[in-house]
């Protein structure tokens, strides 16, 4: 399963790095959101292909409604196939693919998740893990962080209309985080707790949907991670993708405990 996954990743950066990609072209737009041609091409190089692959899927994505490639499918997988399009539209070169493979009668949280691949579209990083197998970046296995205090972390924080009260307490009062960083793409923020390049992610105001971290958060659970919902209780169930989830990802318990209780404080 892994090896379809990493094809349709390639498939999708050998798309985005060809003559036929437009970063600027909409395909469809409304109030509440906007489609890019890239988003929508590149959705169906990867449900041609699954379709193709002769594995029963239900496919659930961003773009368009639930669709199965047999009449009993044995998986679901859930993809988003830009994610960070907005970089990708004014030529910021950070953005990934996240694919998440779970059994048909699964609920979609990230523990249930048996096979994920994050692959980042403008390095080629390939961030991947199978249930119980452990996580790796590029074949080599992937170990969070040692990291225990909330002062001396490095954490991805999401701003874009997020809780203004929460991230006061984590950027600004004393002591406020010590490193934050965002990329422009949750899924490869997340990921990036997995190999320890962040300490923690913080995604606080219920705006994420989960096609941007189902993906992310089953490597870093595999990688020996810490994940939870905003005030430590388990993710719940996701049944669509317009559903919308806060999170807290870290390396180890004490630095993922030093964080809600700033976020609880």
């Amino acid at each position: 399963m892994l090896e379809l996954l990493e094809q349709l990743f390639r498939h999708v950066r050998a798309y985005i790095h060809s003559e036929r990609f437009n970063e600027s072209q909409v395909y469809a737009e409304s109030p509440e959101h906007t489609t890019m041609l890239f988003d929508y091409e590149a959705e169906e190089i990867i449900i041609k292909e699954l379709t193709e692959s002769g594995i029963g899927f239900e496919i659930v994505t961003e773009e368009r409604p639930v669709l199965c490639t047999s009449d009993a499918p044995t998986y679901r997988i859930v993809i988003d196939p830009v994610d960070g399009s907005m970089n990708v539209s004014r030529g910021v070169m950070t953005a990934g693919v996240a694919l998440a493979v779970l059994p048909i009668d699964a609920p979609i949280t990230p523990t249930n998740v048996q096979w994920a691949l994050v692959g980042e579209l403008f390095s080629g990083t390939v961030y991947q893990a199978q249930q119980g197998g452990g996580a790796f970046r590029n074949g080599h296995r992937c170990q969070v962080s040692q990291a225990t205090h909330f002062a001396e972390c490095m954490a991805g924080v999401n701003f874009d209309g997020r809780d203004t009260e929460t991230l006061r307490k984590l950027i600004i009062q004393q002591p406020p985080l010590g490193r934050v960083r965002r990329s422009g793409s949750s899924a490869m923020d997340i990921v990036y707790v997995a190999s320890g390049a962040y300490d923690a992610y913080i995604d606080i105001g219920n705006v994420l949907t989960a096609e941007s971290f189902l993906a992310s958060l089953s490597i870093v659970l595999e990688a020996g991670g810490i994940v939870t919902a905003q005030h430590g209780q388990p993710l719940r169930n996701a049944t669509n993708l317009r559903e919308v989830f806060s999170l807290v990802a870290a390396g180890t318990q004490e630095l993922h405990a030093e964080i809600l209780a700033r976020i609880d404080g």
